[in-house]
């Protein structure tokens, strides 16, 4: 390839990755049905070495869902308690893209108050290597979901919570979920882009290896878990 070629198909490979969306990638599973069954087996299967470590209680809310979601849409409200500061987060998650344009396609955030935005591509795989994708608008604040979110919402925390403990580590987190009902979940996650790059390498440097010490991927997302009462 000529050098002005290599410098035009770079230039390419750069905006195309710029252009790409915020993405999550992530994997799950439940160790009692293989796969590897505390945080430390999951760092050395992984290769990551001792990360920092925080814990968190979660509870998930039952509200009215928005009349305008798209077909498979569903609006989540949930609380998370870590070191006796609360946080709460609002989002919107939908198998089909949100409006680029038009009167949807500005969001805002229902919260009483100013709150981090996000908007991101949330990418899971199967064990057969096949990868499920959601869009999500979410906003998250300090605080009640009680003192953040509008009556309208009619905002009824679910009468169970779920434990979680996260490690940090070189850019992955894992996450050990202790569910309702005595049931636990793992789940291994990273940000990025969503580029085909980014994501052969999340399957062949995250997925892969789990699944050959034994882990059977989940498809239910950790709203459903977490709220499964």
């Amino acid at each position: 390839m000529k050098r002005s070629s290599l410098a035009a198909a770079c230039l390419l490979a750069a905006s195309a990755a710029q252009a790409a969306a915020d993405a999550e990638f992530a994997v799950r599973w439940d160790p009692a049905e293989g796969g590897p069954a505390t945080i430390e087996a999951v760092a050395e299967a992984l290769r990551l070495p001792e990360g920092k470590r925080k814990s968190f209680e979660v509870r998930y809310f039952s509200i009215v869902q928005p009349a305008d979601l798209p077909p498979g849409a569903s609006a989540i409200a949930r609380e998370r308690l870590s070191g006796g500061q609360m946080e709460s987060m609002y989002k919107l998650r939908s198998p089909v893209a949100f409006p680029s344009q038009g009167p949807r396609a500005d969001w805002r955030c229902p919260f009483k108050v100013d709150a981090k935005r996000q908007k991101e591509v949330d990418i899971g795989w199967s064990a057969e290597g096949v990868t499920k994708t959601n869009h999500s608008r979410s906003c998250e604040a300090d605080g009640r979901i009680a003192d953040l979110l509008p009556a309208r919402f009619m905002a009824k925390p679910l009468d169970c919570t779920s434990s979680m403990l996260r490690m940090s580590s070189r850019g992955i987190k894992i996450e050990r979920w202790s569910l309702p009902g005595g049931r636990q979940a793992f789940e291994v996650s990273t940000n990025g882009k969503d580029t085909g790059a980014e994501r052969k390498a999340f399957a062949s440097g995250v997925v892969q290896p789990l699944i050959a010490r034994g882990a059977r991927p989940l498809q239910q997302s950790k709203t459903q878990l977490g709220s499964a009462c």
